[in-house]
């Protein structure tokens, strides 16, 4: 095994990659470098004409989860059941043709509102780390589908669930795995990868989880792991949990999905949903600082990118931005693109719309932004809520218990 170290702008990803993992591989959520751009070069620039379908397939399990694509497989998980008792499955399947290599029933999974599977898998080291909507962390090795262990946050940190269950996708840093119990003194936890075993806790930090995925970032020179609870925004020491710096940010519901982006070396923006708004923050030495709020860019929870100097998020209301980072000013808006879920490649942003239910690609030209052609996603059923993933020239679109696989290569 190789343990791959990668640079994102202003960030440092770490964790060891599945054996056989290729360059293209997509193996976590917001892929390889957890920031939502696919590096690839000689994707499609125009949809005009409906990317080819390479296939569709449908699951026993529904999710809005995205899929995670490591080494010529697919994982995605799927919920099945009625009432309270809905039973929570991953499935492996071949990013060739999307047949099932193997599933696995990973326990209890959310069964209230909007009950789907939530967790995008992480691939690492052969194996495949989730979350549950219950607050239970598994291991699954990756070669034949077997749990290798499992850990229920909620009873060992004395946790407590929130309103719409569980929703953040494991991060992995060097060989723990960190999670949100949202427990006394345990707001944050980081697991052992190979045996679940507790390797530090936030003390200090009781605040509930906010549904975030977490990223490990570089700010003001220091390596730190930056979060969303319901209460707050915060920097922890991914060495021993120690919280380096927390800033206030609560919405009307406690809701804040977004994976904070690093746009400097000193600063991240984070943004939440129900009117609260993006916020740029600078961090030091000496603290956490508001360098600029904007109401406007309530990104709900469909994530933001940063490109170059440029970042791109759609907030509640839509459409498409364009914003200054470093102020918070709107430089552009792209109105084809409402609400949507966004992901960045060369040939631009490509969003999947969550009330149009398309995919839809948009092109940058400096600050400005050009709609290049769209993909209806007419299978499936409920919510469009999951994500789009591009890896190794497949664009992959999940859609309740549908997963389709488009050819972002043709003809290049």
């Amino acid at each position: 095994m190789k343990t791959m170290c990668r640079m994102v702008v202003g960030a440092m990803a770490i964790f060891v990659l599945a054996s056989g993992v290729m360059a293209g591989d997509w193996p976590q959520w917001r892929g390889a470098d957890r920031d939502g751009i696919n590096k690839e070069k000689g994707l499609l620039s125009d949809w005009t004409q409906t990317p080819k379908q390479l296939w569709l397939v449908t699951t026993p399990g529904a999710g809005y989860a995205a899929p995670s694509v490591a080494g010529g497989v697919v994982y995605v998980t799927g919920s099945s059941g009625s009432g309270k008792a809905h039973t929570g499955t991953l499935f492996a399947l071949n990013a060739k043709d999307g047949s099932v290599k193997w599933t696995c029933e990973y326990g209890p999974e959310w069964n209230s509102n909007y009950d789907l599977a939530r967790t995008t898998p992480t691939v690492a080291d052969d194996r495949v780390y989730l979350i549950s909507g219950m607050n239970n962390v598994i291991c699954v090795d990756a070669k034949n589908g077997k749990i290798a262990w499992s850990v229920n946050l909620l009873e060992r940190f004395n946790g407590r669930n929130i309103g719409w269950g569980i929703a953040e996708s494991p991060l992995l840093v060097g060989k723990t795995i960190i999670c949100h119990p949202g427990g006394p003194d345990a707001a944050v936890a980081a697991l052992d990868c190979e045996t679940g075993a507790t390797v530090w806790t936030t003390k200090g930090l009781s605040d509930a989880s906010a549904y975030c995925s977490p990223a490990l970032l570089t700010l003001g020179g220091k390596k730190q792991i930056v979060t969303q609870t319901a209460d707050n925004v915060v920097g922890i020491d991914p060495e021993n949990g120690a919280v380096l710096w927390k800033h206030p940010h609560r919405n009307k519901y406690a809701v804040h999905p977004n994976t904070p982006v690093a746009v400097a070396p000193d600063m991240v923006v984070v943004s939440s949903g129900y009117g609260y708004g993006a916020e740029g923050l600078q961090i030091s030495a000496s603290g956490v600082k508001q360098v600029w709020k904007n109401k406007e860019q309530d990104d709900h929870f469909h994530g933001m990118v940063l490109v170059g100097k440029r970042l791109y998020l759609t907030p509640s209301s839509g459409p498409l931005l364009c914003v200054n980072p470093e102020t918070g000013v709107v430089l552009a808006r792209a109105e084809g693109v409402g609400r949507a879920s966004i992901i960045a490649t060369e040939a631009g942003i490509v969003g999947y719309d969550e009330k149009k239910g398309q995919v839809t690609l948009v092109k940058l030209d400096g600050d400005q932004m050009q709609v290049a052609g769209s993909i209806p996603v007419k299978f499936g059923s409920q919510q469009h809520w999951s994500s789009p993933v591009i890896a190794n020239g497949v664009l992959y679109i999940r859609h309740g218990d549908a997963l389709a696989a488009y050819d972002l290569k043709a003809g290049q």
